[in-house]
């Protein structure tokens, strides 16, 4: 099993049409928003990709999607496991 990343990311101040090219860089790379979880993305790594190397792929994806939408600032957090992200809507 690969390694799974759940990361939040938030970009305050963005025009919707910028934070809507954000996202759709994001989704074109794979990553996935989770549902009723308003800033929270999760992503899946094949099972030979060290942590490390996941990690690197995170953050240039995410460089990589602030150019494409022109958005001035952002900050994220990400969490990397081998486990499933559990999700729990109340």
């Amino acid at each position: 099993m690969g390694y799974k990343g759940l990361i939040t990311l938030d970009l305050p101040n963005a025009k919707d049409e910028n934070r809507q090219k954000f996202y759709d860089f994001l989704e074109r790379n794979n990553w996935r928003k989770l549902d009723n979880l308003t800033t929270a993305w999760e992503v899946s790594f094949e099972k030979d990709i060290t942590r490390l190397e996941a990690i690197k792929i995170l953050k240039s994806e995410l460089i990589e999607a602030k150019k494409e939408s022109k958005i001035n600032n952002y900050k994220f957090a990400i969490q990397l496991g081998k486990a499933e992200i559990e999700i729990y809507n109340d």
